[in-house]
């Protein structure tokens, strides 16, 4: 990590930031594995990139995070949020039906026939 310091000892951002930007793909596909094939990987990688220089910007070594790690949370808070952004169905519909659901699912065997 020293790289990524200049003589002064302040953080070169721009070195931090090339260093990093292999990580926004890597959390985009992993992301991309549970999504719909609707959701472009363009687009994770573009708010993931947002992520990353959110990251980059708001990143303090003295609170003893390793960089990685905040960006991690970072670039993947960015994916969700634009995710969020598209989405015209609020979180609380989505358990809900996703609970409802799976109370189907399981009274279905009991009762032998479709749960209504």
């Amino acid at each position: 990590m020293n790289s990524l310091y200049t003589a002064e000892g302040v953080m070169d951002k721009h070195s931090l930031w090339q260093r990093y930007v292999p990580l926004v793909r890597h959390e985009a596909l992993r992301l991309q594995v549970r999504l719909p094939a609707s959701v472009e990987l363009d687009d994770l990688l573009q708010a993931g990139g947002i992520g990353l220089l959110n990251a980059v910007d708001r990143y303090d070594a003295l609170q003893g995070t390793a960089f990685t790690t905040y960006a991690v949370q970072r670039i993947r808070g960015a994916m969700l949020d634009e995710l969020r952004s598209r989405d015209w169905v609020p979180r609380s519909v989505r358990r809900n039906a996703r609970e409802v659901a799976q109370a189907m699912g399981r009274l279905e065997p009991e009762l032998g026939r479709k749960a209504r």
